[in-house]
């Protein structure tokens, strides 16, 4: 089994439009599900879960057609206005259209750095414990300990850290500024997902300056709660699928074979229900 679970893929047409107020920038191209599909297909690539490009704010519409278009292929994370007082409405909105969960961005808020623990936001994590919604996260390490703080509030919401956790691969042993998000390890209902690694890396292929972190997160979570994400198609498919599946596969000394085989398949399967 090989489930890929950060991939992103968007329409760009009259129903679909990027968000005039978004985070980042608008793509130039459409990067359509069903290219993902051939390469799916090329890589023996069993299931994919959609991740809602920050591009097109919060209308998940595209990857509930994907879902609907092409059942039993994917899973998918939508967006929620982390802002917004009628979030926790909007998120069992999506998920009762066919939703599995949502990602937020701390790092897009540099402004507004309260939110995270706010306890206006008590109200979306209850509809996420209620629904069970995954809410992933993609933040940097200095965020770590709110969302410590509403974890330990919320004990059975599943989370999922993304992109490493954001290490500084600069830092030195013994990576003091990544040890808030270690420190998550400690509540069973956290995972986090082997990914960025071409951004984290200050180094070509096979971002071996990466490697050490992936170890400490090994040793704190353990396999059992780790993922792999490509970011796919990473703008204009930067990272080709096969170096992807290398760097997991060969280019980590801290995975046994074992491990890899959990990573990609038995671990995705059961938090994704696939």
């Amino acid at each position: 089994m090989l489930i890929d679970t950060r991939v992103h893929v968007w329409a760009l047409d009259d129903r679909h439009r990027p968000a005039p107020d978004a985070k980042v920038a608008a793509p130039q191209a459409a990067a359509p599900v069903e290219w993902l599909l051939d390469d799916m297909r090329q890589f023996g690539i069993d299931h994919c879960v959609l991740i809602q490009s920050s591009a097109f704010g919060w209308d998940n519409t595209y990857l509930l057609e994907c879902l609907d278009h092409y059942p039993g292929w994917f899973r998918a994370i939508g967006l929620v206005d982390p802002l917004s007082p009628q979030n926790a409405a909007d998120l069992r909105m999506w998920i009762d259209r066919g939703l599995t969960g949502f990602r937020l961005h701390p790092l897009y808020y540099p402004d507004e750095p309260g939110w995270i623990d706010a306890p206006a936001h008590d109200a979306l994590w209850l509809a996420a414990a209620a629904t069970g919604a995954i809410l992933q996260f993609h933040l940097l390490p200095r965020h770590a300990a709110a969302l410590a703080r509403m974890i330990a509030r919320h004990p059975s919401v599943r989370v999922i850290v993304d992109h490493l956790g954001k290490p500084d691969v600069a830092e030195a042993l013994p990576y003091p500024g990544f040890a808030p998000v270690l420190r998550l390890a400690r509540f069973p209902n956290v995972w986090v997902k082997i990914g960025d690694y071409q951004i984290a890396s200050k180094q070509a292929f096979p971002w071996r300056d990466t490697a050490p972190f992936v170890a400490k997160l090994r040793e704190a979570f353990g396999h059992e709660r780790m993922l792999w994400g490509t970011g796919y198609p990473d703008g204009a498919r930067l990272v080709p699928l096969a170096q992807a599946l290398q760097y997991v596969r060969q280019e980590l000394p801290c995975l046994s074979a074992g491990d890899v085989d959990c990573i990609l398949g038995a671990t995705p399967r059961a938090l994704f229900g696939f």
